[in-house]
């Protein structure tokens, strides 16, 4: 069956591989069309390589998001959130709202993971594309309204533990002229990749670290005066935030980012992803206390 297909019926997964890598004649009839039993061993490697590049750890920023915050909720938070998920683990919900991309019912929700502004401009609801901060709100009001069944409060909770993350990554808040720096051609210690993808995947995993560890370390980094200062409760606000920490995404000499892009980079990414957890833990707090 084509790759395609596969991934427009949702089953283009790491499971799904591993059922086809069971079997060697149904990886054949899965993804090779032209399979020589003298290269088998070459095909597979080459399917590993493409599976490696497709399922990476790009999840590992929401996680530590969703950690940083479950280690900040009151108990009332707790009880409510597990009362409409059965459970609180904000780490394990984060990347629902990335997995239903490929459930065709949510085709509507493409634009709700990005906002858009325009260098020189502030952050104005409706005038340019991506929904991010709209839908922010709109779940905020939808977790715990009593106007609300429990199927969409428990989608309200999940969207937001997501979404509060996307906020906080500067190339999520667009320019509106290169994707959010997808269209960005760059080399991360000599590989190829884009400038979107070394801030969702390539800074973090260069760390070595579990989503766990990172979480621990972030709060051993960051003060609580400073956290509270942080507190504003406004998406707007940190929607701007974003666009004004963007410029520093851009700021590289050479398309091959090594050591002292990672120098100049990494206080901003641990300062948003400890934001976004902590602005996370206190949405959930204030709207469940």
């Amino acid at each position: 069956m084509p790759i395609g297909r596969l991934k427009r019926r949702g089953i283009f997964n790491k499971y799904y591989f591993i059922i086809c890598l069971k079997n060697f004649f149904t990886l054949e009839k899965c993804f090779i069309s032209n399979f020589s039993p003298h290269n088998e061993m070459k095909q597979i490697l080459s399917i590993l390589t493409l599976f490696s590049t497709l399922l990476g750890w790009g999840n590992t920023g929401h996680r530590i998001v969703g950690k940083v915050a479950e280690d900040r909720l009151s108990n009332k938070a707790k009880r409510q959130i597990k009362n409409i998920i059965g459970h609180h683990d904000l780490a394990y919900i984060s990347i629902w709202a990335d997995r239903i991309k490929s459930d065709p019912n949510w085709d509507h929700a493409y634009d709700w993971h990005w906002a858009t502004i325009p260098d020189g401009e502030v952050y104005e609801i409706g005038k340019h594309s991506g929904k991010l901060v709209d839908k922010i709100n709109e779940f905020s009001k939808n977790a715990n309204s009593a106007d609300m069944s429990l199927e969409e409060k428990k989608q309200a909770i999940k969207w937001l533990i997501h979404l509060v993350g996307d906020l906080h990554q500067p190339l999520h808040v667009g320019n509106g002229k290169d994707r959010g720096g997808n269209d960005i051609k760059v080399k991360w210690f000599g590989e190829d990749t884009n400038l979107h993808e070394v801030w969702d995947e390539k800074l973090i995993e260069h760390q070595n670290l579990s989503y766990t560890e990172y979480a621990h370390f972030l709060n051993l980094e960051f003060n609580e005066s400073e956290c509270i200062k942080w507190l504003v409760k406004d998406f707007e606000f940190y929607a701007n935030e974003s666009k004004k920490y963007r410029s520093v995404c851009y700021n590289f000499e050479t398309n091959n980012l090594t050591y002292n892009y990672l120098f100049v980079t990494k206080p901003i990414l641990d300062m948003r992803l400890m934001q976004a957890g902590v602005r996370l833990a206190d949405l959930f707090n204030n709207l469940f206390n």
